[in-house]
């Protein structure tokens, strides 16, 4: 298995994952937000012939607004949480909630106000609502479902223990920290996503921003989360 990391902006990345001649997309980044950026040119060095899959960790701009372009340049079948429709058809997603203080700075500075990033409807070809195996589509993987920061976080578990976990687990500012989410809508199920990771196997952890993370900084993060809400 070959992990490539595309870097959008200076914090955020998604990734394309070769496996067996089969390539996945976790996430496409934006598309609007930086002029003169393409995903084309974002993913330099992936041969779009071989992606086949396109998964979705949740419906925020910075995570599929390039969908669309990544779909047109991929013809890949787009797996996502069945609620991520609602922003992928009209560019509106679940309003931002800080979660601790790191996470009002992050939301005042960075995340307030987001912009609309989806150029056009797109549909998704495998809507999941529950725990999916990845195996028939090339992957041995599986997604699992990983609510908190919205309510249609999944996250995508190699079985060899990569984890793809979108902004469960993140660095907010790119300075080292391993944090869960500090925008969260439900922080009981933010906790219990935390767990479920862990419980998948993870042994690393690659975020939407910064990172990747050990099982250990994941399991120091998680004591955090539950302890002190840091």
């Amino acid at each position: 298995m070959e992990i490539k990391t595309i870097s959008v902006g200076p914090i955020t990345n998604f990734y394309a994952i070769e496996e067996n001649g089969k390539t996945m997309l976790v996430d496409t980044g934006c598309y609007l937000n930086f002029p003169g950026w393409t995903l084309k040119a974002a993913m330099s060095g992936v041969d779009f012939s071989t992606v086949s899959l396109i998964v979705l960790t949740h419906g925020h701009m910075d995570h599929c607004g390039g969908v669309n372009h990544a779909k047109a340049l991929t013809g890949a079948k787009i797996l996502a949480h069945a609620d991520t429709a609602n922003f992928l058809n009209t560019g509106k997603f679940t309003p931002y909630r800080p979660r601790n203080a790191v996470g009002q700075a992050f939301y005042d500075n960075i995340a307030n106000p987001a912009p609309l990033d989806i150029p056009q409807p797109v549909e998704i070809d495998i809507p999941v609502t529950e725990e999916t195996d990845l195996h028939p589509y090339g992957f041995s993987a599986k997604v699992i479902m990983t609510p908190g920061h919205t309510l249609d976080a999944v996250s995508v578990v190699f079985d060899s223990g990569e984890a793809f976990v979108g902004d469960t687990v993140l660095d907010p500012f790119g300075e080292g920290l391993c944090t869960f989410a500090v925008l969260s809508l439900d922080d009981e199920k933010l906790k219990e996503s935390g767990q479920k990771l862990l419980d998948a196997g993870l042994k690393c952890a690659y975020s939407g921003h910064g990172g990747p993370f050990t099982r250990e900084q994941v399991e120091t993060a998680l004591r955090n989360l539950i302890e002190t809400n840091s």
